[in-house]
């Protein structure tokens, strides 16, 4: 079983405990920090990595770096990954956690690509016409790419929005060698 796949399961599992108690923001909020602290420390991601060092040694640390910052569930769920052996899994945890609490609240998760960067106003309204048009609150990460030389795309679930001219010019090829072969 692949991790991803193993990670789904343990999300699941945490999601609906985090659920019925009331906290799935901040069971959320304590995976992206520990997560957080995985990507920057290098050494903390090398121990946790590491199988010479023991169960016992990786909860002590676990203990007391996140005791204080985190939740009692987070806490018990950590010990469980480590049980099982799974800490390697955490960061596909916290992604498929995510995905998961998106779904119970009606939120699309969105990619919006420009050349430029945006007002805020002009963010506001591509969020607002997004939700108009699905019915679904939107949760936007806008990024910058020059390549796209105008326009901007807009990646949701399996769809892509391509209004950029890098889109347009890549369809518009495809139209010509289409149009070149069938005359062949």
């Amino acid at each position: 079983m692949t991790d991803a796949r193993v990670a789904k399961r343990y999300a699941r599992a945490l999601f609906s405990a985090a659920k019925k108690a009331g906290i799935v923001q901040s069971v959320e909020d304590d995976l992206n920090l520990i997560c957080a602290v995985s990507r920057s420390s290098t050494a903390f991601k090398r121990f946790l990595a590491n199988p010479a060092a023991g169960r016992d040694v990786k909860m002590t640390l676990f203990v007391k770096t996140f005791s204080d910052r985190v939740t009692a569930m987070t806490m018990a769920f950590l010990r469980l990954l480590l049980e099982k052996s799974r800490e390697d899994t955490i960061d596909f945890v916290r992604l498929a956690y995510a995905d998961l609490r998106r779904e119970d609240e009606g939120v699309i998760q969105t990619v919006v690509t420009t050349t430029i960067e945006l007002s805020e106003m002009d963010r506001r309204r591509i969020v607002d016409k997004m939700t108009r048009s699905t019915g679904k609150t939107i949760e936007a990460q806008f990024e910058i790419d020059p390549a796209l030389i105008g326009g901007i795309r807009i990646a949701f679930n399996n769809y892509v929005l391509d209004g950029s001219v890098k889109g347009a010019l890549s369809r518009l090829e495809d139209k010509l060698i289409y149009d070149v072969l069938k005359q062949t």
